[in-house]
């Protein structure tokens, strides 16, 4: 797969493990309120761990970050809907032992409900699992071309769709979906945790050659 830069300097480049201050920064940003809440204050530890290792939907081999003028400004984590049926159950391993580590015992019900929270992928369906850009970024143009890249790299593999989840109270990243055209499909029921209550939006966008 080959890196892309056009003409305001901006390149897209394969994750490292180089890159996991990065990833952690990033994919808290793609979702403020779940993650922070879900893993609590060891949030950037166990996102950074998971980022470094292979056969998990947090692994490098699922990333994209995106350069201005050599600096990270966003990142994608995205893959195929067979990929996240084969690497669910390692990805659900790691939460557990996470859990187990700090004594989040409450947390594990959660996870095993969340299970068959959302929506099923297709197999030929890509997943957005994360998309997210530095604020100072923001309304650059970044993430759409990011984007439109993974779009790109998707259709170019065999995929005839983009589909994804995102909190439904980030209006920021569903007006930035919607404007490339991604539309509403599914809004799921209330999750809970503790105090706190989660409702996503499954968004989904053709790809036409």
């Amino acid at each position: 797969m080959n890196d892309r830069t056009n003409d305001q300097q901006l390149t897209i480049k394969r994750g490292n493990s180089g890159n996991s201050r990065a990833f952690s920064q990033l994919i808290i940003i793609s979702a403020p309120l779940f993650f922070p809440v879900l893993l609590g204050p060891h949030l950037d530890n166990f996102m950074e761990n998971a980022y470094q290792k292979s056969g998990n939907l947090f692994s490098h081999q699922h990333t994209w970050f995106i350069e201005t003028q050599g600096k990270i400004t966003g990142m994608l984590l995205g893959y195929a809907g067979d990929v996240k049926r084969n690497e669910g159950l390692p990805t659900g391993l790691l939460f557990f032992k996470h859990f187990i580590k700090y004594g989040f015992f409450q947390k594990i019900i959660f996870l095993l409900k969340s299970q068959n929270f959302f929506p099923k992928v297709k197999r030929d369906d890509f997943y957005i699992s994360n998309f997210a850009v530095f604020p100072e970024y923001q309304n650059r143009g970044t993430g759409t071309c990011l984007l439109k890249f993974a779009e790109s790299e998707a259709l170019n593999n065999g995929y005839t769709s983009m589909v994804l989840d995102v909190e439904a109270e980030n209006q920021r990243a569903i007006k930035l979906y919607q404007k490339n055209g991604y539309a509403m499909e599914s809004t799921s029921p209330s999750l809970q945790l503790g105090k706190s209550h989660f409702q996503f939006i499954r968004m989904k966008k053709q790809l036409l050659r």
